[in-house]
């Protein structure tokens, strides 16, 4: 196909040349169309050849494919690992939550036993003073009562009549 365009061009060069030697314009307007025809010709094979660029263009896309394959795998390991985590956590707070629970009644039971041992302690502790005598009841003394005066009339001195400003009292 490239030498059939270059032999088309060369025989538009060809003809341009003999048609000025004859000074034949006609004949040198169709070398011109020939010419032009060769180059274009060439011009279409030579620089529009995309079968390297189709083959570089189809290497570049399988190499995407494999690329968004490999990402597709990351993603799902990455979602496998992301839920086995997941798991493990779940696991693990669940244990958290059961050994916070026997640790809680654990220590309950260690403060009842220390309240019940303090308790008894403490009860001891009462018994032997009462038998030592430091809870003894104290004496009983005879205390100052205050008297009111309503309560006993007969003991009450009789008031003084009041003079103040011309007042007369009873």
């Amino acid at each position: 196909m490239i030498a059939a365009a270059a032999v088309t061009t060369t025989v538009g060069l060809a003809t341009i040349l003999h048609a000025i030697v004859h000074d034949d314009l006609p004949l040198s307007i169709g070398g011109l169309a020939l010419t032009l025809i060769g180059l274009t010709a060439l011009i279409l094979i030579a620089v529009t050849n995309t079968a390297e660029e189709r083959r570089r263009l189809a290497a570049a896309q399988r190499a995407a494919q494999d690329e968004q394959a490999r990402c597709l795998a990351a993603r799902a390991a990455n979602e496998v690992e992301y839920g086995r985590l997941r798991q493990d956590i779940n696991a693990e707070r669940y244990a958290n939550a059961a050994r916070l629970i026997a640790e809680r009644e654990a220590m309950a039971n260690e403060f009842a036993e220390r309240r019940a041992a303090d308790i008894a302690e403490t009860m001891e502790a009462t018994v032997r003073m009462f038998q030592g005598g430091k809870f003894a009841p104290a004496e009983t003394k005879a205390g100052n009562l205050i008297e009111f005066p309503r309560q006993h009339p007969e003991r009450q001195p009789e008031r003084a009549r009041s003079r103040e400003h011309g007042v007369v009292g009873p």
